[in-house]
């Protein structure tokens, strides 16, 4: 595989020791594999975006958000990681950019700080923090390498229409017909990378319904997501799995949902099983692996066979038990976020204010009622 080389810009290059964690150590660490490449760089001065970037551009920036420690020289940078990503994406816009914070500092941001930081969300491709550079390196590290590739791809194609997007996505006729559904980022009928990249990653990839995770595509062949991942189906549902671009961004496989109900299907005519998918699949899958197997089990009454996802828990639960959510702004084509009663019951993710007016009301019912894996 071709080495990726990034530049992590960051105001702290202090000598490091055991107790400290600066763009150095950072770098270091990333750099222990052998595809990557990452070189420690002091905010640059406005100019230099022209002249010591543009002579060896890097196939990644990382940016820390955090710029204004004073350095030993009395300066400091005039301007935020979020300006400085801003400034590259105009210059750049085929290379990727990756903010990289502490979860401290989002949280002592002020309510118009954060309000700007949003607003420059366009301007970067994905915001890490600086503890998954501790505590999950290697799945880091192939996000940002899958970040890299799929930018370069996107960046070979020249006549940047929709046509010639597909081939990147590996889709069907009925699929490019799904994906025009799910607002792509088209203006008079072209995208640009950074904005269609985004929109694969956090639409396509990031809301279940034209593609679904393993979870999702147990839970609707009504089996626990175990099974779904042991070797033999894995093997009868590879010709469902994506295989696109960023297809590896997440660390988690996705299957696209028609192919693997197509798949299913002809799995029980094969078996001469009759039935809706949910509910005999799991008879299927015995037939093909000679054992009994786990059902997807409801999250609120602990029986089988759940049929939805949990936006909340993310966990299998029956529709039945669940209400209708809007944590965001999804394409209708999408499943639409429900939550499950359980989340309602005893979660403290859950918002009530994420509900309608009669969700509401159904909520605070809930929420007085006894819990039915007791009873």
């Amino acid at each position: 595989m071709q080495k990726v080389t990034a530049y992590y810009i960051d105001d702290e290059q202090d000598v490091v020791t055991a107790a400290t964690d600066t763009a150095i150590r950072y770098a270091e660490r990333l750099s222990r594999a052998g595809n990557f490449d990452c070189i420690p760089m002091f905010p640059p001065q406005w100019s230099a975006l022209d002249g010591e970037l543009l002579q060896s551009l890097p196939d990644l920036f990382l940016i820390d958000y955090d710029l204004s420690r004073v350095q030993e020289d009395g300066t400091k940078a005039a301007y935020r990681g979020s300006t400085l990503a801003n400034e590259i994406r105009a210059r750049y816009p085929h290379i990727p950019i990756v903010l990289i914070t502490r979860q401290s500092v989002l949280d002592n941001l002020d309510s118009q700080t954060k309000r700007l930081l949003l607003r420059h969300m366009q301007s970067f491709d994905d915001l890490i923090l600086k503890s998954s550079l501790n505590e999950n390196l290697d799945s880091t590290r192939q996000i940002l390498v899958s970040l890299v590739f799929g930018f370069k791809a996107l960046a070979q194609i020249s006549n940047r229409n929709w046509q010639n997007l597909l081939p990147l996505l590996d889709v069907d006729d009925d699929e490019s017909e799904q994906l025009r559904e799910s607002a792509p980022p088209l203006q008079n009928g072209e995208w640009t990378i950074a904005e269609i990249g985004k929109w694969v990653r956090e639409v396509l990839l990031g809301y279940p319904g034209i593609l679904y995770d393993s979870l999702h595509v147990a839970t609707k062949l009504g089996i626990s997501e175990e099974v779904f991942h042991e070797s033999a189906l894995q093997e009868m549902f590879r010709p469902a799995l994506y295989t696109g671009i960023f297809s590896d961004t997440t660390n988690r496989n996705r299957w696209w949902k028609g192919r693997v109900f197509i798949i299913a299907q002809e799995l029980m005519q094969q078996l001469d099983v009759n039935g809706p998918i949910n509910t005999v699949f799991p008879e299927v899958v015995e037939k093909l692996i000679e054992k009994p197997v786990q059902r997807a089990i409801c999250c609120w009454d602990g029986k089988p066979t759940a049929d939805w996802v949990c936006s909340v828990r993310n966990e299998p639960v029956k529709f039945e038990h669940t209400l209708r959510y809007y944590p965001d702004s999804r394409p209708s084509i999408m499943d639409e976020a429900r939550v499950s009663f359980r989340a309602i019951w005893e979660s403290s993710n859950f918002q009530e204010q994420l509900l309608d007016s009669v969700g509401i009301e159904i909520a605070r019912e809930i929420q007085q009622s006894e819990d039915p894996r007791k009873s």
